[in-house]
């Protein structure tokens, strides 16, 4: 019976490396588990305590399997460390430390609060995306109805009333033709390239190119850079603010932002300081004099990295502008939105007022020979 149970749940994901909870979730089971500790509570008894309550099956398979492995003598970064997809470097590592330092109930507060902010800089993101989008995908497909099946009826009245077809009229006919006798092909040839856009975009061979192009986008890469750069700067100050040393700090940093050009240079920039090199050199704080800027690193972050390394402040600043770098994304979200959305409406109007237009100026014509 055991047997099967535990096939189920690997068929709907319920296995360590493959389990996946949401960020919300992970919010609440984090500080429910920070609140438990921090009230004296043991980390066996804290555990069972949420593994009752929950009722989110994956965190009760989760915890039943974490419980498990802390019973027989594992530490709690070695079964945290066995669901992959929900707890990354940085979260072992401040786990890690709050063990060693026996304040684990910080260093899981720690862990919640650089979520919540992770998730906030997420939903800030989709928020700035998601109007375009949804907007253009609705034009989208409102257009293809139209060419697939109203331009064909009034193709075949303007057919039967024998009428000069204007020029443009006779253009968005052609169009709606193509698009009827190819329906099929077109679909395919938007899935297949859904297909290879996925495929490109998170292989391991070809999402770093990926990476570095959405950084160059307009308007939208320079938005992305300031979510990686606050994630980066919030993770590296935290893990130095919690005794982590600077290239191990740097290397569980590079990992947690999601961009492998990024994560590329950083693992660049770690070996270099790893050899005596000071970071706020390689991030192109020498390159103020003459003008130049770091493409992957603005000067005020190389500035406050030399400050701190000059004052043995370092993680404290790196968590300040961390905070900076937020609310510089809210002005910049507000930016986009305020000039993409205009935008998007002014380009669906002129497409929709053309085949308007199309569609009206044999009536026009038939009205004045008449």
């Amino acid at each position: 019976m055991q047997e099967k149970l535990n096939f189920i749940k690997n068929i709907f994901g319920f296995k360590g490396k493959s389990l996946k909870i949401s960020s919300k979730n992970k919010i609440n089971f984090l500080e429910q588990f920070s609140n438990l500790i921090n009230s004296g509570i043991p980390i066996i008894n804290s555990l069972k305590i949420i593994m009752y309550q929950t009722k989110d099956k994956k965190i009760k398979f989760m915890l039943e399997k974490i419980i498990s492995d802390v019973n027989k003598g594992g530490n709690l970064r070695e079964s945290f460390e066995k669901f992959p997809k929900i707890f990354g470097y940085f979260d072992l590592s401040i786990i890690e430390m709050g063990e060693v330092t026996g304040a684990l109930g910080n260093s899981i507060e720690t862990i919640k609060n650089k979520e919540e902010k992770d998730r906030e800089l997420k939903g800030k993101i989709i928020g700035a995306l998601i109007y375009p989008i949804v907007i253009v995908s609705l034009s989208t497909i409102m257009i293809g109805v139209f060419m697939v099946f109203v331009i064909p009826k009034i193709q075949k009245m303007y057919a039967d009333s024998k009428v000069n077809l204007p020029e443009l009229t006779q253009k968005v006919i052609q169009i709606s033709d193509f698009t009827q006798k190819n329906i099929s092909y077109i679909i395919l040839a938007i899935f297949i390239f859904i297909l290879l856009f996925h495929i490109f975009k998170t292989n391991k061979f070809t999402k770093i190119y990926w990476d570095n192009f959405v950084l160059r986008i307009p308007l939208f890469g320079g938005l992305i850079k300031k979510k990686i750069l606050a994630i980066f700067s919030s993770s590296l100050g935290i893990l130095l603010k919690n005794g982590v040393m600077i290239n191990k700090s740097l290397s569980i940093s590079s990992k947690s932002l999601g961009n492998d050009y990024y994560e590329k240079n950083l693992n660049d920039i770690n070996s270099r300081v790893s050899k005596g090199v000071q970071l706020s050199e390689l991030m192109g704080i020498n390159d103020i004099q003459s003008g130049k800027e770091n493409f992957l690193f603005p000067i005020e972050l190389a500035s406050v990295v030399k400050i701190g390394e000059e004052t043995g402040n370092l993680p404290d600043l790196l968590i300040k502008i961390s905070k900076k770098q937020n609310k510089e994304i809210d002005s910049v979200v507000k930016n986009i939105q305020t000039a993409i959305e205009p935008l998007v409406i002014v380009i669906i109007g002129i497409v929709v007022g053309t085949i308007i237009m199309a569609i009206m100026l044999p009536f026009f014509n038939m009205v004045n020979v008449v």
